[in-house]
């Protein structure tokens, strides 16, 4: 008897400590006007008690998204979307016909810019939340917050923002 109770026991620990990484961002599309400051908001929770590398990248829309902004969408890609209710010809697409770039790392209290985003007011603050000082128009598109921990290799670990820049 004392030996299930301690196995059940162990299985309900073991249990409780892997819950796994779980990242969550607040917004999933956000909208922000041209040359004002934004926050992209992104929440993680783990197990580990290693630090956590936090990483934000940019990937362009697929298609330009400000015709459909404007109400000027095309035919085609509506056509498209009503027959698969799950794809969006701006969002889905592989990553070779759109551009992909690192805008910013974070590890302990270290903030690292990637190459395109030097020299503009951009940083993580709080535990991941990605901070732009000044909205530029190549800013559209999609934001993914991505957490690595050393120790904790299950669950989620990403997650994404769509951001529309307006004039």
């Amino acid at each position: 008897m004392d030996r299930v109770l301690l196995r059940w026991i162990s299985l309900f620990w073991l249990t409780a400590m892997v819950e796994g990484l779980q990242v969550t961002v607040t917004d999933k599309k956000k909208v922000a006007m041209l040359f004002q400051p934004t926050v992209l908001r992104c929440h993680f929770s783990t197990s580990s008690h290693q630090p956590a590398v936090v990483q934000w990248k940019f990937k362009s829309y697929c298609q330009d998204r400000m015709g459909e902004s404007l109400g000027m969408s095309s035919t085609r890609a509506q056509s498209l979307s009503k027959r698969n209710l799950e794809w969006d010809p701006y969002l889905d697409c592989l990553d070779s016909r759109r551009t992909v770039r690192v805008v910013a790392s974070k590890q302990g209290s270290t903030v690292t810019l990637g190459d395109f985003y030097r020299g503009r007011e951009i940083t993580i603050v709080h535990d991941a939340d990605l901070q732009i000082g000044k909205l530029m128009w190549g800013d559209s598109g999609l934001y993914y917050c991505i957490i690595t921990t050393p120790d904790d290799l299950e669950g989620k670990n990403e997650d994404s923002v769509e951001l529309l820049v307006l004039e």
